[in-house]
């Protein structure tokens, strides 16, 4: 009976933890978020257990033979989460959560408890609380993005219209295919920050296909 309850508090332990990680990419509506997350972990420490527990006997067998593939098959899970949008890929880090979930999960259904609790808290430390840090080292005051419009005065209608707020682009690029533009624009913080108070107004613009504000 307190093997059945350990193992119970593993995939709960699991399932917490995982969703506690997708809540940092649901929040920002990233395409795997909370119950991806917590499929994930809970998943992996599902299967851990059925390797350690199920295919070992203690004499016979592999403990870590069925684990072992959740490393290399969490991979194409995590590389359907991955685009290239113009100059920009997209998604890298909602991969790279879905990998470290897994692995999360792994040690919890390997009953590790504690180096799996300490994991998640530096997860979650790099995911929110990084991001702060790489503005102010990487980026500073400057963010990036990304709109798609439709080909004819879409150059026109855009400076136009950042022109009305204010806006002056640090920087742009511009890549073309047979029917769209796809502009990636530098901006400041507080460009930024207009943008996004203006952001009904700023989508109905005519022609505009997408607007990606970036994470």
């Amino acid at each position: 009976m307190i093997e059945i309850i350990d193992l119970f508090l593993r995939l709960i332990a699991a399932t917490v933890s995982g969703a506690f990680i997708g809540f940092t990419r649901e929040r920002i509506q990233r395409p795997a978020g909370l119950r991806t997350h917590a499929l994930i972990s809970v998943g992996a420490a599902f299967i851990t257990e059925l390797s350690i527990f199920t295919f070992f006997n203690g004499v016979t067998g592999d403990p870590g033979r069925v684990a072992a593939q959740i490393v290399s098959g969490i991979g194409f899970l995590g590389a359907g989460t991955i685009l290239k949008k113009g100059f920009s890929v997209k998604g890298l880090t909602t991969a790279a959560t879905l990998w470290v979930t897994a692995a999360i999960g792994m040690g919890f259904g390997a009953g590790e408890y504690f180096s799996s609790a300490l994991a998640t808290s530096i997860v979650l430390l790099i995911v929110v609380g990084f991001k702060r840090v790489d503005r102010l080292v990487g980026k500073g005051n400057k963010q990036t993005i990304t709109i798609e419009m439709y080909k004819g005065h879409a150059m026109e209608k855009l400076t136009k219209y950042l022109e009305k707020l204010g806006i002056t682009p640090l920087h742009i690029e511009i890549e073309t295919d047979e029917d769209s533009i796809t502009f990636e624009l530098v901006i400041k913080d507080e460009d930024y920050k207009a943008i996004k108070k203006n952001i009904v107004e700023f989508a109905s613009i005519e022609g505009i296909i997408s607007i990606d504000l970036g994470d």
